[in-house]
This record gives C-alpha cells, sequence and structure tokens, in this order.
C-alpha cells in the first residue's frame, strides 16, 4: 500500500463507518490502526511512520487540537484532516491555524471526506517526491564529502549501505519487482551510480525494525543474488541509526570490497569477515598496502626488497602473497603502473620521451622506451602519434 492511515473517534460507530464506507484500497491507503483518544494516536506514532490522520476534535484525555500540536513537534508529521461538530467550529478554525490540512463536519458527508482525502494524498505524494529527492541528494552530499547541509536534520532512522558489483540489470528494476514483498518494510531506497557495473545502495527505515537488521539484510541481499548474475558481488556496510553517520556505512562497505577474493560466497558481510577471514587477514592487509604504496612510489627507484620490507615479510613470501593477490609477478605489476602513466603523460602533454621516462621511474630512456614497445606493441612517439590522430 502506498499511505499509511490512522483514524481516531471516540464514538465507535463513526470510527466503524470511517473504515468501511471509504473505499482506502482504491486510494491506494491501508489503514494501520484505530483509537478512541489522543493518547492512543501517540502510541501508534511511536512505533509507525503515519502519512495520513482522521482525527474528531473533542476526544477524551488529549484533544484533537492538543493532538495536533504534539504531531507539529514531529519531523515526520502526517497530513491530518479534522472531523468537527458544529459546536466544535472554532476548534475547527485553530486547527488549521496549526497546519491541520482541511475540517469536515458532522454529520459526516462521504463524498465529500474522500473528495478532501484526495486532495490530501495529493498533497503527500508532492511532499514525499519533494521529500525524497531533497534526501537523496543530501545522503549523496554526505557520502562524498562528508558535508552535511545546514537546513538538515540529523534524522533518526535504521540505515544501511549496499555497494553492488556485476550486476545484469538496473538495481531499481529489482526492487520494483519486489516491491510487494518488501512492502513490510516500508523501506526508502537511494540509489548512486559508481559505474556501467557498480552501485551504491543507501536502504532506509523506520527506527523499530532495527532490531530485525540481521533478518532483513539476510532478506535484501538473497534478493539481489536472485536477480543478478552469477559474477555478482554485494558488500555490506555497518547499520547505522541516524542520516549523518551513513558515510560510516558506505565507507565500511568499501572496505569490505578488499576482500572479496577472501571469502566464499557473493555477500560480503562483517559477520562473514570475522568467520572467515582470520589467518589470512593481515596478509590481505599488507598486500593492499604494497599495491597503495606501488601507486604511490612507481616514479622512484623501486624494487621488490623495498615492498617486502615495507610489509614487513621476506621478500620470498612477500612475492608469493602478490602472486595470489594480483596474479602477477612484482616487476609486471610495477610496470603495468609505470606504462599506465606514460600513456597518460604521452596522450595529455607535450613532455619529452626522456622526460616522461624520468616521470615513471626509468634513469635510462632507452630502456624505457624498450619497456614500452613490448608492453604497448608500438614506440612512446608512434603511441603519441595513434592517440592524437583519433
Amino acid at each position: 500500500m502506498g499511505y499509511k492511515v490512522v483514524i481516531a473517534d471516540d464514538e465507535k460507530i463513526i470510527l466503524k463507518n470511517l473504515t468501511r464506507i471509504i473505499d482506502w484500497n482504491g486510494l491506494d491507503c491501508e489503514i494501520i490502526g484505530t483509537a478512541q483518544n489522543g493518547q492512543e494516536v501517540m502510541e501508534i506514532f511511536e512505533n509507525e511512520q503515519v502519512d495520513l490522520l482522521l482525527t474528531d476534535i473533542s476526544m477524551p484525555e488529549m484533544s484533537g487540537i492538543e493532538l495536533l500540536k504534539t504531531l507539529n513537534k514531529r519531523d515526520n508529521k502526517p497530513v491530518v484532516i479534522l472531523i468537527s461538530g458544529y459546536d466544535d467550529f472554532e476548534y475547527a478554525k485553530e486547527g488549521l491555524k496549526n497546519n491541520a490540512f482541511d475540517y469536515i463536519l458532522k454529520p459526516i458527508d462521504y463524498d465529500e471526506l474522500e473528495d478532501c482525502i484526495k486532495r490530501a494524498l495529493h498533497k503527500l505524494k508532492e511532499q514525499k517526491v519533494s521529500a525524497y529527492e531533497q534526501e537523496k541528494y543530501a545522503i549523496y552530499e554526505l557520502i562524498t564529502s562528508g558535508k552535511a547541509d545546514a537546513s538538515l536534520s540529523n534524522k533518526q532512522a535504521f540505515y544501511f549501505s549496499i555497494i553492488v558489483k556485476n550486476y545484469k540489470e538496473g538495481i531499481e528494476a529489482i526492487f520494483t519487482k519486489n516491491k510487494e514483498f518488501l512492502s513490510k518494510w516500508n523501506p526508502n531506497f537511494f540509489v548512486y551510480k559508481l559505474s556501467d557495473k557498480e552501485v551504491i545502495v543507501v536502504v532506509e527505515m523506520a527506527h523499530h525494525f532495527i532490531n530485525e537488521a540481521e533478518n532483513i539484510i539476510e532478506v535484501f541481499s538473497g534478493k539481489l543474488l536472485e536477480e543478478g548474475s552469477a559474477q555478482c558481488i554485494i558488500s555490506i556496510g555497518k547499520v547505522v541509526e541516524q542520516l549523518f553517520d551513513v558515510k560510516q556505512s558506505v565507507h565500511f562497505a568499501k572496505q569490505l570490497l578488499k576482500y572479496e577474493n577472501y571469502i566464499s560466497g557473493n555477500v560480503l558481510t562483517e559477520e562473514r569477515l570475522k568467520e572467515e577471514y582470520k589467518t589470512t587477514q593481515s596478509a590481505a592487509e599488507m598486500m593492499e598496502e604494497a599495491l597503495e604504496y606501488i601507486r604511490n612510489h612507481f616514479q622512484t627507484d623501486l624494487g621488490v626488497e623495498q615492498a617486502a620490507e615495507k610489509a614487513g615479510l621476506s621478500v620470498s613470501y612477500f612475492s608469493l602473497l602478490f602472486k595470489q593477490k594480483t596474479g602477477l609477478t612484482f616487476l609486471d605489476y610495477l610496470t603495468n603502473v609505470r606504462m599506465e602513466y606514460a600513456c597518460l603523460f604521452l596522450q595529455n602533454t607535450d613532455l619529452k620521451t626522456y622526460e616522461i621516462a624520468k616521470k615513471v621511474g626509468y634513469i635510462d630512456q632507452r630502456y624505457f622506451s624498450q619497456v614500452f614497445k613490448r608492453k604497448m606493441n608500438q614506440t612512446p612517439s608512434q603511441y603519441r602519434k595513434s592517440v592524437k590522430n583519433k
């Protein structure tokens, strides 16, 4: 169902009529609770995200106006339609001043009420689209820069991130297909494309679902695997409880991806990492550091001895682990990095060949040219001409 509705009236017959006479299903609405006083309404709101509230003004314990004022203090306020007797007309006007959407007078004209509900739902739809787009952009800013917009509140909810690699179709389509199945949690999905085959999905749910986090994550990853390719890799970030911590979840999912070759299965989680990744953990971290070290020092006279010493391993053991990690020898990997940067210099600068050779770690220009031709099947000058002629 699209919209969650709560109805409150202390008269049981009116409460019954309001639930049955209006075609709620046809309006894409689900009545998730009824109440006979404001206190009961607040109890429902503690456990549910409510979109539309239909409430009588005159109720025991907490009047409709008091209820409205209390709800106005919440971040996720529902759209409120007041039901008023003629004697409560002044209260109805006060309700409008306190952000009630509209009011209906008793005895209730149900056609008039349905029209009012349709207008309220139209407003809700506009609000939801606007709020979703604002939050999607805010999450993107948090993920990429770590900065939160000054106007943004630190929303309390249940968030976790998923990085999906090598999926075979749009992630949005997968969630749409399973909309009915996932509707019991009423999740929001924020999808950010990193490349043609890699996306970040941030999932948001009501905070009270956090006790079901382990089960929910298992279900979500299972659904993604069903729809994804056999090569699909799913990395699950930490669960966080407020909007401003989303970046932590995404960062953790990215870190897990570093160990995809050391963990069985297609789903990477902190629990699986702890279970399977024991003695190999330090070795994997060392290899990641070694690759980063090469990327940062390829322009120097770098040898396997230096890299092994940096990792705190013997040259022979380092070389073994390095080959397992990359499928290449240290020298082949280093050469590939140097050639990659040499190609970038040839494409984007007018530097002479000997200058480029020095920039990528070769003192001898002739040796650099020999290595380049062996790797690229053409000399540096031929390569430069070929890319400039494209």
